[in-house]
């Protein structure tokens, strides 16, 4: 089972149990489980219902009631299945589907792997190790991602990429 991270359970919401994710994008509203990580241990829980509540999704699952077992998930991780997902979308992506990915520069230039990604609540930030050693490069006008050939191109402006590579 490929888990992808679809958020973070922020706070809980009313009195019924439901836990306020921030970050999934709608990703929730596709699932039907989902694994709460806290402190390395997860938990599948069934999905019972999840919709979009202002700047969070309202997400109900099996086995939490109330709104203290809410609070309990509070700080937890919210993954699913990558299957059941789909694709993201046009201009989209997951952050599991970006991992791993090489980065090159429009002219070519290895700049290396994503090993990592933020989330900044602006724009979303790709760690990538390579020669330089690591960068953190937003996703950006700058920076195309290309899944059919299985690269990210960017084209960096002045003093992105930090010192020249080695070798």
């Amino acid at each position: 089972m490929a888990l992808v991270r679809v958020g973070k359970v922020a706070r809980a919401i009313g009195l019924k149990g439901f836990l306020g994710v921030g970050g999934s994008d709608g990703g929730l509203a596709l699932v039907s489980r989902v694994v709460l990580r806290r402190a390395g241990v997860d938990e599948i829980r069934t999905v019972l219902e999840a919709r979009p509540q202002g700047r969070l999704w309202a997400l109900q699952v099996e086995g939490v009631t109330d709104r203290d077992g809410a609070e309990a998930q509070v700080g937890a991780e919210v993954l699913a299945e990558r299957d059941e997902l789909g694709e993201a979308g046009e201009g989209l992506h997951y952050w599991a589907d970006l991992e791993g990915l090489p980065v090159v520069t429009v002219t070519g230039e290895a700049v290396g792997t994503v090993t990592g990604l933020y989330e900044t609540g602006g724009v979303d930030v790709l760690v990538v190790t390579g020669a330089r050693g690591e960068s953190l490069i937003p996703l950006a006008p700058y920076v195309e991602v290309d899944m059919k050939a299985g690269r990210i191109v960017v084209d960096p402006p002045e003093g992105l990429l930090g010192g020249p590579a080695e070798g």
